[in-house]
């Protein structure tokens, strides 16, 4: 079996007390103390976007207050550019909701007597402007996307003046000048959604997921659901691949597994596989959202933080990263991660935490595939020694290192499939790795060389 193999840095994080990382490292961390807090006493943030612009990448976070825009910097630091005050800014302002279009970027909130806002961002990296700030069409929205190929922008869960609705769309052929297109009625809610080329996968809470399409402004077609399916729950969020033909979706339940949904046939959707966090608390557990780059599902998850999952095998999801942002209050049901965003190639991803902000995190996609059950590469090594062995159920094991004497040289702890071993301060020779489980009786010893 073809198992995709993820060189992945393993280190030990000083820069942050209350994180735990996995195969993940930190770059920046920000926060603002100076911000009030929500009604649970510890809440101040939510969702979290990315962009760039001119080759500089950006990031986006709501808080109870409004957006804040933040400039990565040449050292990987988180700089704040600008903020913009959100027109509802109470104390149970808890949802906000971003998406960028032809250097714009618009804003919604889900409580209060909101609205739609839009940025322009043209005038970064000194400063965004508020061009457009109207309820008009849009007082509430739970969730937005935008079909950049049609220019539409789907309101989810939308509430104006003239009512609610489970889904508005919207032409922004015009960024700053948006139009009423067509609302969808014939569920009673639509929680999230993914659009590509005019093709909608909606996430509708206790109904499942639906796909639309809109050949005209009047004519929508149901063109594929998926209303019953293992582990299912309130269906909350999901993500298509690049290929167009994996979907994966999040129900937001304590203790439901993240599906991997075959979606190549709309009149035929399958569940191919199933995962979860690995991380044993089941009642604290609750995948929030997700998007995939290259195949690799990047899901944000309530109490356990980012975790990161290898679809090269959809039948097999594996585990290849993690980093914890919140190690708070268990009996805050819905506490921590609560957003993700993965640059285009993955190297570097936005977190967002409730209570704790912002994180830049680093992460190396794949270079390479494996095929035996384990393995230890390059074999001869420069000092730079990647080892992988593929675990079906729990990955917890100790590493041992020893050099030709018989002597220690290293002792690491994991429990993902992937390490990496920086051992550039061995001498040139022979050595050993012993892998002893923590969980069952495998061991094994394998010898390599550094030259």
């Amino acid at each position: 079996m073809r198992i995709s193999f993820i060189i992945i840095i393993l280190i030990t994080l000083v820069q942050s007390s209350f994180a735990q990382a996995n195969n993940v490292s930190l770059l920046s961390h920000w926060s603002n103390p100076s911000l009030p807090t929500l009604y649970d006493g510890e809440s101040v943030y939510n969702e979290v976007w990315g962009f760039m612009k001119d080759g500089v990448e950006y990031a986006v976070i709501g808080s109870r207050m409004g957006t804040h825009i933040l400039r990565i910097d040449v050292n990987n630091q988180l700089v704040e550019v600008d903020f913009v005050i959100g027109k509802h800014t109470g104390s149970d302002a808890i949802h906000r909701d971003y998406h960028d279009y032809q250097n714009y970027l618009y804003a919604v909130c889900d409580e209060g007597p909101s609205s739609l806002q839009i940025m322009d961002l043209s005038y970064l990296p000194d400063s965004v402007s508020l061009v457009y700030d109207n309820d008009s069409l849009i007082t509430r929205s739970h969730n937005i996307f935008i079909d950049t190929a049609y220019a539409k922008l789907y309101s989810c869960s939308n509430k104006n003046q003239s009512g609610n609705n489970a889904l508005k769309v919207l032409d922004i052929s015009n960024p700053t000048a948006p139009t009423f297109m067509y609302n969808y009625d014939l569920v009673s809610h639509v929680h999230d959604a993914y659009v590509l080329n005019d093709t909608a996968f909606l996430n509708c809470g206790n109904q499942g997921l639906k796909v639309i399409t809109s050949s005209s402004q009047s004519n929508v077609i149901q063109i594929g659901e998926l209303s019953t399916y293992p582990h299912k729950g309130y269906n909350h969020a999901g993500w298509l691949n690049k290929e167009g033909d994996l979907y994966v979706m999040c129900d937001e339940n304590h203790g439901l597994d993240v599906k991997v949904l075959d979606v190549s046939d709309l009149n035929d959707i399958n569940v191919e596989s199933l995962f979860n966090s690995q991380m044993g608390d089941d009642a604290n557990s609750i995948p929030h959202n997700v998007i995939i780059r290259n195949n690799i599902a990047y899901v944000s998850y309530y109490h356990d933080g980012l975790q990161v999952f290898d679809l090269g095998n959809p039948a097999l999801p594996q585990k290849i990263g993690h980093y914890d942002t919140y190690n708070g209050n268990p009996a805050v049901p819905y506490a921590g991660c609560w957003g993700v965003y993965p640059f285009r190639d993955g190297d570097k991803i936005l977190v967002s935490d409730r209570a704790t902000g912002l994180f830049l995190l680093g992460f190396q996609p794949p270079p390479l595939t494996v095929e035996h059950p384990f393995e230890v590469f390059p074999n001869p090594s420069n000092g730079l020694l990647y080892f992988f062995k593929e675990h079906y159920l729990i990955a917890d094991y100790t590493l041992y290192i020893y050099n030709a004497l018989g002597q220690k040289m290293l002792e690491v702890n994991s429990n993902t499939d992937y390490t990496y071993l920086d051992l550039t301060n061995f001498r040139t020779g022979l050595y050993f790795i012993n892998y002893i489980s923590n969980v069952d009786d495998i061991f094994f010893t394998e010898k390599f060389f550094i030259e």
